[in-house]
């Protein structure tokens, strides 16, 4: 584990009760019981009208936001408008990439360099906030607001499907399109990847193939409230894993533009097992893997070349593909 990675699960470890993830338990049981079959469901992209905000600058960036309903169900009512910004170049671009949200990234702001690099490369990006975070909280607040198991799992579910909306939004409108994200975003782009129906460039940075290895492996473990689940007993971990393990990009065969994937994964990664990341490549026949030496903060601080590069090479592998 590098260092910086083991600075955080020393911290992590001291995560106070009122802050643990699955502080309110398992949740909704209804929830929970519709989430399960849907898991590896392949639904059709519904066809929302999707506004349009008037055109800004940010940060030397041009774009508008863009709003729609989300087609993810169990959202409670502050998350049920999807909400993106999409930001580009002054010039214009011809690629755009939807670049969905890590664990805990409140709006916009932590992909704003991401998108900036991107956007020198010629690549508009289409940021997705994240459902019950940002604008989309049900209550205001510096709190983690997933609380229970069935918030978590839906949030991700969520964000898939409107993924995938915003994903044909920019086809529609001429763009070539790619997917990308970092951590948790990583992992949900290799989901919208996965059950596209039309080719796009993936970059799953730092990302494994399910959210079960972070939390039952990874520094992610010390944060859980076991006691709010039942306790840290054997049979509330392997409940869990199945839960955790049900969204899991392996579920789903890999379409003929995963070989255009490039995976960007740090060696010595605390939160995400190398292992998980490799589990991706080799059910995607024919991707691209990199490693880099590092963790996964220093290789977002002090890499972000190397993921800029990653999702610009999986644009020029699509092109090669098709």
């Amino acid at each position: 584990m590098h260092w910086l990675d083991g600075l955080s699960a020393r911290s992590l470890a001291r995560t106070p009760p009122r802050k643990r993830v699955f502080r309110g338990g398992w949740g909704d049981p209804e929830a929970l019981a519709a989430y399960l079959p849907e898991a590896a469901a392949v639904v059709p992209i519904p066809d929302l009208p999707i506004a349009e905000g008037p055109e800004q600058s940010w940060d030397g960036l041009v774009g508008h936001d863009l709003a729609f309903d989300s087609p993810g169900r169990y959202l409670p009512a502050a998350a049920r408008l999807a909400r993106a910004r999409f930001v580009g170049p002054p010039e214009g671009a011809d690629r755009a990439v939807v670049m969905l949200a890590s664990w805990n990234d409140e709006g916009y702001q932590g992909r704003r360099k991401l998108a900036a690099d991107l956007a020198a490369r010629g690549v508009a990006s289409a940021l997705l906030e994240q459902p019950f975070y940002g604008e989309r909280r049900a209550v205001p607040g510096g709190e983690s607001p997933i609380t229970t198991v069935a918030d978590f799992m839906w949030m991700g579910r969520s964000a898939v499907l409107e993924g995938r909306v915003l994903a044909d939004h920019l086809r529609k409108k001429g763009y070539r399109v790619g997917v990308t994200g970092y951590s948790m975003g990583g992992n949900m782009a290799g989901f919208v990847a996965a059950t596209l129906p039309f080719p796009v460039a993936p970059a799953l940075l730092a990302a494994g193939f399910s959210p079960g290895p972070a939390f039952l492996h990874g520094i992610l473990r010390g944060t859980i409230h076991w006691e709010a689940l039942g306790g840290h007993t054997p049979e509330v971990r392997d409940r869990l894993s199945e839960v955790l393990h049900s969204a899991s990009i392996l579920r789903f065969p890999a379409p003929p533009h995963t070989r255009a994937a490039v995976l960007v994964a740090a060696t010595r990664d605390g939160y995400i097992p190398t292992a998980a990341a490799q589990a991706i490549h080799r059910h995607w026949p024919g991707s691209e893997m990199e490693w880099v030496n590092g963790g996964h903060g220093s290789l977002l601080w002090f890499h972000r070349d190397r993921l800029v590069e990653a999702v610009v090479r999986s644009f020029e592998r699509l092109a090669a593909l098709t």
